[in-house]
């Protein structure tokens, strides 16, 4: 397959399509086909059908840049003689520096006698001649509060064993949690025989319900079983108990 400058058909011009690849730091322009320009001729060769590259006689070029062009990035910096002689004068005034600064003693070197402060001494009592003597003050102080920490206590309750335990002593702002420990009903209710809260239905085992005392005072708890067809509750009367707040 040889390389076209004319058509072989129709002796007009041709157009050779290359693709290039790189190859090191240069790239290779490998023509693939040759076609003809001219509309009414269909002539046409395809050089993939060569097996060797050295197939193609023509058109197998490969372009290497010039190191010239790549060694013209790395110029020597410019340095004149005025900037020369500048480095060399400042060097030397580095090295007197040093010199002197080693060999003379320290002893020869002047005392640096400290200067006094324009700050006052915080330490003196400041004396205001116009400063009336303080009076002391007639007024008592408030009297501070008797603080307790607030505690909680646990009373388990069935039906069974009544409330567990049975009586109690707190003091004001603790915290009482009764429990449920019923396992033969759903729902039982807690009641406050003095009022302290609305009664109370504690569902299944683990429910709980708390309440803070605040005022001193004996009160008394009972249970009740719940009636849900009713809506109603049956108190049990020998079931109590009881909580004394100091």
């Amino acid at each position: 397959m040889m390389f076209a400058k004319k058509c072989p058909k129709c002796g007009g011009n041709v157009q050779t399509k290359s693709i290039k690849k790189s190859i090191g730091l240069g790239f290779v322009n490998i023509p693939v086909a040759q076609f003809c320009l001219n509309p009414v001729c269909d002539w046409y060769q395809d050089f993939a059908e060569a097996k060797e590259p050295e197939d193609i006689k023509e058109g197998f070029q490969i372009k290497v840049p010039s190191i010239k062009s790549k060694l013209s990035d790395f110029k020597k910096p410019h340095v004149s003689q005025k900037q020369i002689i500048v480095l060399a004068a400042v060097i030397v005034i580095i090295c007197i520096y040093a010199l002197s600064s080693y060999l003379i003693p320290v002893s020869h070197l002047p005392e640096v006698k400290p200067q006094q402060s324009d700050v006052p001494n915080t330490n003196m009592p400041l004396v205001n001649a116009t400063q009336t003597p303080a009076v002391a003050s007639t007024q008592t102080p408030a009297a501070i509060p008797d603080i307790t920490d607030s505690k909680k206590y646990s009373v388990n309750m069935d039906i069974a064993h009544g409330f567990i335990p049975e009586a109690i002593t707190i003091n004001r702002s603790d915290t009482v949690i009764w429990i449920n420990q019923e396992d033969q009903r759903p729902r039982i209710i807690l009641i406050s025989k003095e009022n302290l809260f609305k009664n109370q239905i504690i569902q299944y085992t683990g429910d709980r319900f708390s309440y803070q005392f605040n005022q001193s005072g004996n009160y008394a708890f009972a249970l009740a079983a719940y009636d849900p067809a009713n809506h109603t509750s049956n108190e049990y009367p020998n079931i109590r108990g009881y909580i004394s707040v100091k």
